[in-house]
C-alpha cells in the first residue's frame, strides 16, 4: 500500500531547503573559483592548490589510494633483494644484476603510477579552477580513454629527462621545468605526446622562479611522508626493525603496505593539486584564461534565456 503524503517530513529525511541550499552553495563555490582565476605568485599557487584539494579531498585521496595499492604491495612484500635472491640463485653477480633490475622495475612502476595519479587528481580538481564539475567516474573514464596518449607522453618526457641528465645537471633541471605540464596538457587538452611537450614548453615560458619556489616548498612539505614510507622499505631498516621489535616479517610487511599506500596517496594528491594550480596559473598568464572565463560567465545568463 503506497504511503500517503500528509505534508510532514520524517526526522531522518533531509529538508528540501537544506538540499537546495547545499546544491546552490556548490554551484556558487565553483562559479567563485572560476571568477577567482588570476595570475598568482608562488605562495598563492600553493594556497589555491591546497584549497582545491580540501574541497575534493575524499575523491582525490580515494583515487590515489586505489592506484598506489599495487606498487606499495610490491615495496612491502616483494623487495628487490628478495626478488633477486629468488630469481638469481646463489651467484653473487647474478644476484646483484637481478636486484638492480628489480629496483629499476619497481622505480619505473612507482613513477608511472605517480604520474597517472597526478593526472587523475588534476582532472578531478578541474572544476575547482574553471567551474566545470566532473565526477570521479567521469575523470577516470577520461584518463582511461587517453591512456595510450598519456603513456606515450610519459615515455617521451622520460626519455628527454634522461637525455638531460646524461648531458649535465643543468639541462636536466631545465627539462624538468619545461616538461612539468606535458602529461597534464595531454589529458586535459586532448593532445598527442609531441603536441603536449610543445604545449608544456609554451605554457612554462618565463615561469622558472614560480616553478622552483613551488617545487621546493612542496618537496619540503611532502618529503617526510615519502621518506618514512621509502626508508622503512629499505633492507637494512627492515632487518633492524625485525631484530628490535616483537613483530613478525609478515606483520611488518602488512604495516608497511598500509602506511606506504596512505602516505604516498596523500603526497600524490597534494602534489597533483599544486601542479594543477601551477598549470592554470600558466594558462592565465600565457592565454588570458581568466578573462575568457569571465566573458563566458557574463554570456551564460544571456544564452540561458535566448530561444533555441
Amino acid at each position: 500500500m503506497p504511503e500517503r503524503d500528509d505534508g510532514f517530513r520524517r526526522l531522518d529525511e533531509p529538508s528540501p531547503l537544506e538540499v537546495r541550499g547545499r546544491s546552490r552553495r556548490g554551484v556558487e563555490r565553483l562559479d567563485t573559483r572560476r571568477e577567482d582565476l588570476a595570475p598568482r605568485g608562488a605562495g598563492a599557487i600553493l594556497d589555491a592548490g591546497i584549497d582545491a584539494l580540501r574541497a575534493r579531498f575524499l575523491a582525490c585521496f580515494g583515487a590515489s589510494v586505489v592506484l598506489w595499492i599495487g606498487p606499495a604491495w610490491l615495496m612491502a612484500f616483494a623487495p628487490p633483494e628478495d626478488m633477486a635472491a629468488r630469481l638469481a640463485g646463489g651467484d653473487p653477480a647474478a644476484v646483484a644484476f637481478a636486484q638492480l633490475g628489480a629496483s629499476f622495475a619497481q622505480t619505473m612502476i612507482s613513477a608511472v603510477v605517480q604520474i597517472f595519479a597526478t593526472i587523475l587528481v588534476s582532472v578531478i580538481l578541474r572544476a575547482e579552477f574553471v567551474g566545470e564539475p566532473l565526477t570521479l567516474g567521469a575523470a577516470g573514464s577520461l584518463v582511461a580513454r587517453r591512456f595510450l596518449s598519456i603513456l606515450g607522453c610519459i615515455i617521451l618526457v622520460g626519455l628527454l629527462s634522461i637525455a638531460g641528465f646524461v648531458a649535465c645537471i643543468l639541462p636536466y633541471f631545465f627539462l624538468l621545468w619545461r616538461l612539468s605540464l606535458a602529461p597534464l596538457a595531454c589529458a586535459a587538452e586532448d593532445q598527442g605526446p609531441a603536441e603536449s611537450v610543445a604545449r608544456s614548453f609554451a605554457l612554462t615560458k618565463g615561469s622558472f622562479l614560480r616553478w622552483a619556489a613551488v617545487s621546493i616548498v612542496a618537496i619540503c612539505m611532502l618529503a617526510p611522508m615519502n621518506a618514512v614510507a621509502g626508508g622503512a622499505a629499505q633492507a637494512q631498516v627492515r632487518q633492524t626493525a625485525l631484530e628490535n621489535l616483537a613483530v613478525s616479517s609478515e606483520l611488518y610487511s602488512t604495516i608497511l603496505w598500509i602506511a606506504a599506500t596512505l602516505f604516498f596517496a596523500v603526497s600524490t594528491a597534494a602534489t597533483a593539486a599544486i601542479t594543477t594550480a601551477y598549470y592554470y596559473d600558466c594558462r592565465v598568464r600565457r592565454e588570458a584564461l581568466d578573462l575568457r572565463a569571465r566573458l563566458e560567465a557574463i554570456a551564460e545568463p544571456r544564452g540561458a534565456g535566448s530561444p533555441a
